[in-house]
């Protein structure tokens, strides 16, 4: 039965992606994430490479020529790209870097579409709806399984990329901001109330991994989201408040794992690997500063540092970008985060003087801190591929472009008037 409802779901989601590229997209988005598949036993099914086909061969076809892609506004993307690809052509195994190469090419072009096809503010609506109402989805199962189990489990992720628990949390992190700013800046108050309870469920679902880096990433996402408020000081006391009565009803084992924070160097395992880790990763930097030893080599080349078989990658996204393609992938990748900050920040501004009511005002500030929640957590772990974070950097560069049209218009409305009344005095001279 599952099976069936799976196959239907690529009959009618092909075509449609094909003749609408958005919807397809959008769809696309929400299936990576979601992975139906997944939970009706047929994994290997390439549901969502089918449906990112038909949204590419339709976009090439219908919108290309009214919606090109913006190159020049992506050009440390671009760049990045073309630094990891130089990467694996050189690195030690290119068997191994060209399929990891392969993953990081769909993420970009999927980045560079958004850019291109979100192109107004009902456009990066439904594509922040579709990203957070799916990975609430997973949040909603997750909190079930919580409930069920009386808070006696460990969550972990849906599969594939997010199977993990870490990377699980890291997911979530960068999600729950992006929900709850998606809630402010909704209008339909249904819509708004179901992001506003799956961020919450997302925040939840994090401390029930037991993922000690997720559970940084989700304090300065709170710390975030109350410097954000209009009163600062009581939305930092607020959140203070919350985490006190929280820790005091979370179950023993969550609190304690969370307390071998700050003894994890000295007494936990799997910290120690994660700092032998660290200093491989700065060996190899060092050895191989331009171009890194390409994608997924690490696998082969770790035992030349540290004989153990217990590690393989860096545990440190930053350290595993400038491993995998070196350091100026690493200033590339960094550059991206600064500049799409730069750009929420810039697009913030117009918006507030030229359409103060625009949701992409409180989008923005979401964007904002999925970033730094990104940044905290994936210092823990190996995900610079994490194809979320692709997704803010992409929708950072259309908010600029968005608001930039806007400006350009509301100014060239302005300036007949202005010339007008500049004409008007030499009439009554003469």
């Amino acid at each position: 039965m599952r099976q069936l409802l799976i196959f239907s779901i690529i009959i009618l989601l092909v075509p449609m992606a094909f003749f609408a590229p958005f919807t397809g997209l959008v769809s696309y988005v929400a299936i990576a994430y979601v992975r139906p598949h997944e939970w009706a036993y047929m994994p290997e099914t390439q549901l969502s490479l089918a449906v990112a086909i038909a949204t590419l061969l339709g976009y090439a076809i219908f919108e290309f020529t009214r919606r090109a892609p913006r190159l020049i506004p992506n050009t440390l993307l671009l760049l990045l790209w073309l630094q990891l690809t130089v990467a694996s052509f050189l690195a030690h195994s290119q068997e191994l870097a060209q399929g990891k190469l392969i993953e990081f090419s769909k993420t970009f072009l999927i980045a560079l579409l958004m850019t291109a096809m979100v192109d107004s503010e009902r456009r990066a609506r439904w594509l922040l709806l579709g990203t957070v109402l799916a990975i609430g989805f997973l949040a909603f199962r997750s909190n079930i399984g919580i409930i069920l189990t009386l808070g006696q489990t460990r969550i972990y992720g849906p599969g594939g990329a997010f199977e993990d628990n870490n990377d699980y949390a890291l997911l979530l992190n960068v999600a729950a901001p992006m929900a709850f700013y998606a809630a402010r800046g909704e209008k339909s108050a249904w819509i708004s109330r179901a992001c506003y309870a799956v961020s919450a469920m997302m925040m939840i679902t994090v401390l029930f991994t037991l993922s000690r880096g997720g559970f940084l990433g989700l304090c300065f996402v709170m710390i975030g989201l109350a410097l954000k408020s209009k009163y600062k000081i009581t939305g930092i006391v607020a959140v203070l408040l919350i985490g006190s009565l929280t820790f005091a009803f979370l179950p023993d084992r969550i609190v304690e794992r969370v307390g071998t924070i700050s003894t994890a160097r000295e007494a936990d395992q799997s910290a120690r690997m994660r700092f032998d880790s660290w200093r491989v990763s700065l060996h190899i930097i060092n050895d191989h500063p331009i171009f890194g030893i390409g994608p997924r080599n690490m696998i082969e080349v770790f035992d030349r540092y540290l004989n153990t078989g217990a590690i393989r990658v860096s545990h440190n996204s930053f350290l595993q970008m400038a491993v995998d393609g070196g350091l100026p992938a690493l200033a590339l990748f960094l550059g991206l985060m600064l500049l799409s900050w730069l750009r929420l920040r810039r697009a913030r501004g117009i918006l507030k003087d030229r359409a103060p009511d625009s949701p992409l005002i409180a989008y923005s500030h979401g964007l904002e801190i999925a970033l730094a929640g990104y940044i905290v957590s994936a210092n823990f772990l190996s995900r610079h591929d994490l194809e979320l974070v692709y997704e803010i950097f992409a929708l950072a560069t259309s908010f600029s472009l968005i608001a930039g049209r806007l400006e350009r218009e509301a100014e060239a409305s302005e300036s007949p008037a202005l010339d007008a009344r500049a004409f008007e005095p030499e009439l009554a001279v003469k």
